[in-house]
């Protein structure tokens, strides 16, 4: 029997953001018959436990513990995934010095806050870190080409696509669906477009709006909704994911309308409880979206008044989007996507 590929995991299986869920879910889905698998977690979270996974606790103090976390995770495996700008300058350094076959994802496109927020990880020659790994992977091909158009940043022709537990959202819609509750979801909420969810909700008074997620210190949603007299809106906090699967079943429509994307995770997470998406068309969502059919990609909050219109006038046609909205999520679980990760890893560690 071969040896088993050791695989570090560069993200925190216990603190809720897309990245580090991504993670978590590869953990549980990579074959534990070839894979000898690490993640970390971090001090503040909750304890986890993964059946045949090494969990690696970060402690306090985490700004220095950290350090030590990575170098002896990066050091000891056969192959290192990090997904996470987090020390990437320190990281990318290790993977180079050690010579560890090496792999990372860009995950949305690199805008003005995106790129701004790399400089302040990185410095300015922030793309030169993403050139140390091994195989840098874009995870749509329009980030592959619009990063490669606008920052020359060069990812693998072949796109590795993220997947999702649909099996943690499924929810099969009643009939004659009738619109009456809507949902957003993300970190970063000011980034992500809250405020066009308000000017929604100001819009359709009769309509119930739901925030799901956090400000970053940027925006108090609370002291928003009440400054804009929104008593049709609801703002729920940072929520676990169990948590969120119960508040979706009671939604029948997900607005998202953040600018500065790549594969939004949340998207899959509702198209799996049957609520289709709203997005907009700045980062290729039309490439897995089909508009008016399974969600809707369209360019302004006008055209987003429309669809909340058109769907108010027409229950069945909803109906029929939140059917094929759930086989959009389904298509993406994991379970269908993880043997392209393990071919990647399991490549890397025989060159």
């Amino acid at each position: 029997m071969s040896r088993k590929v050791k695989i570090f995991l560069g993200a925190y299986s216990n603190i809720i953001n897309a990245q580090n869920l991504n993670c978590l879910a590869i953990a549980k889905n990579l074959d534990k018959s070839k894979f000898d698998i690490t993640i970390l977690s971090l001090y503040s979270g909750s304890e986890i436990e993964i059946k045949g996974v090494n969990i690696f606790k970060c402690y306090w103090p985490h700004k220095i513990l950290v350090y030590w976390a990575y170098f002896w995770n990066i050091v000891k495996s056969d192959v290192v995934y990090l997904p996470k700008a987090e020390l990437l300058g320190f990281n990318s350094f290790l993977c180079k010095f050690f010579k560890k076959k090496s792999f990372s994802t860009i995950e949305g496109i690199l805008s003005k806050n995106s790129t701004e927020s790399m400089i302040s990880k990185g410095g300015k020659n922030f793309a030169k870190y993403f050139n140390r790994y091994s195989k840098l992977y874009s995870i749509t091909s329009f980030i592959n080409n619009y990063n490669y158009i606008n920052h020359q940043l060069k990812t693998e022709n072949e796109v590795l696509l993220l997947g999702t537990e649909s099996e943690n959202f499924l929810n099969t819609k009643p009939s004659n669906i009738k619109l009456n509750k809507l949902i957003m979801i993300g970190n970063d909420l000011m980034l992500k477009g809250v405020d066009d969810l308000f000017e929604l909700a100001k819009l359709f008074s009769n309509l119930e709006f739901h925030i799901v997620g956090s400000g970053n210190d940027k925006i108090d949603v609370n002291k928003e909704i009440q400054r804009n007299n929104l008593k049709n809106t609801f703002y729920h906090g940072l929520i676990s994911q169990e948590e969120l699967a119960n508040l979706l079943q009671n939604m029948q429509l997900h607005i998202f309308p953040s600018r500065s994307e790549g594969f939004p995770k949340v998207i899959l997470e509702t198209a799996c409880a049957g609520i289709p998406s709203i997005v907009y068309d700045d980062y290729g969502a039309n490439q897995w979206i089909d508009h008016n059919q399974n969600g809707f990609v369209v360019k302004n909050i006008h055209e987003i008044k429309l669809v909340i219109e058109d769907l108010l006038d027409n229950k069945i046609k909803l109906d029929q989007i939140s059917i094929n909205a759930t086989k959009l999520g389904i298509s993406y679980d994991w379970k269908l996507k993880i043997k392209r990760w393990e071919d990647v890893i399991l490549n890397l560690s025989s060159d």
